[in-house]
């Protein structure tokens, strides 16, 4: 077999990336490798002439290979990052995005003075939006539900993973279902439900289309469907003061702060923007 320096076999794995028109291809090379060999990516640079033994090549070969295919790379892994946090992933658990955070920084900021707050985290998935509150809000706790049974199982590990798992319940059901015990007990309810439309769906990257679950990203026809339905829940579930919060498309602010007006529950809706300036979370209070 052929030997490779750490060097030569970056430059072999980016080229295959190269032709699969895989975007990033030498960051996604260098992150795999560094996987694989389980060093960071500033050890990789410095070892850049060190030759990598045989089964090192053949994993590394083979997780590139499966890259060309357009499997996302924190599949490859088995983690991504968020809110300073690892979390762990896997096919069958949506991929936690960095546009999340705006939500979590929102309600980090919002609970600052509140002592002991309650927390549902609805359509959790890997657990990436409660975790990350459990862990920074220290007297927190935080309720998570999901109708996928292996997103709970990923849930249960992050939770232990970061050290929260006494201070959350992970909860299987359909989004407020398992939580209707709590009725005016909470002080926040956060969501990043599925809100692809239909139309939206079909144009999909292919690494998200044919790789991540359908149920945590379809909405409905035009995208709405799990809004309307937290929308209509979330006042027997809230405090009077208490916090509804949405992750939402960029498309999609305009017609959910109607729906929060039409509710006539909710005061003082308001809508964030991200760093390229698109709406991407909504928030408002319950009625007193």
């Amino acid at each position: 077999m052929v030997m490779y320096t750490i060097k030569g076999l970056l430059k072999k794995g980016a080229n295959i990336l190269v032709e699969a028109e895989i975007d990033n291809p030498i960051l996604d090379a260098e992150v795999i490798l560094a996987f694989i060999l389980g060093v960071d990516r500033e050890k990789l640079i410095a070892d850049w002439d060190k030759i990598v033994d045989e089964s090192h090549v053949k994993s590394f070969i083979k997780a590139i290979e499966e890259r060309a295919l357009k499997k996302p790379v924190q599949y490859i892994t088995g983690k991504q990052e968020f809110m300073g946090l690892d979390f762990s992933v896997g096919q069958g658990v949506l991929i936690p995005r960095w546009d999340t955070e705006i939500a979590v920084e929102r309600i980090l900021k919002l609970l600052k003075s509140m002592k002991a707050p309650k927390i549902a985290d609805m359509c959790a998935g890997s657990g990436a939006i409660g975790i990350s509150l459990a862990y920074y809000i220290k007297d927190s706790f935080v309720y998570m539900t999901d109708i996928s049974k292996v997103a709970l199982t990923y849930c249960a590990v992050n939770a232990g993973k970061h050290g929260v798992a006494d201070r959350v319940k992970i909860l299987e059901g359909d989004l407020a279902k398992p939580l209707f015990n709590l009725e005016g007990d909470l002080d926040v309810l956060v969501s990043n439900p599925p809100y692809i439309s239909k139309k939206e769906m079909d144009e999909l990257p292919d690494g998200v289309r044919c790789y991540e679950p359908h149920l945590a990203l379809y909405g409905g026809v035009e995208g709405f469907d799990y809004y309307e339905k937290i929308i209509k829940d979330a006042p027997k579930l809230l405090k009077k003061g208490g916090i509804l919060i949405f992750e939402i498309g960029y498309n999609q602010g305009h017609t959910i702060k109607e729906m929060l007006k039409k509710a006539g529950f909710f005061r003082d809706i308001v809508l964030e923007k991200d760093l390229a300036g698109l709406d991407r979370c909504i928030y408002c209070f319950l009625k007193e």
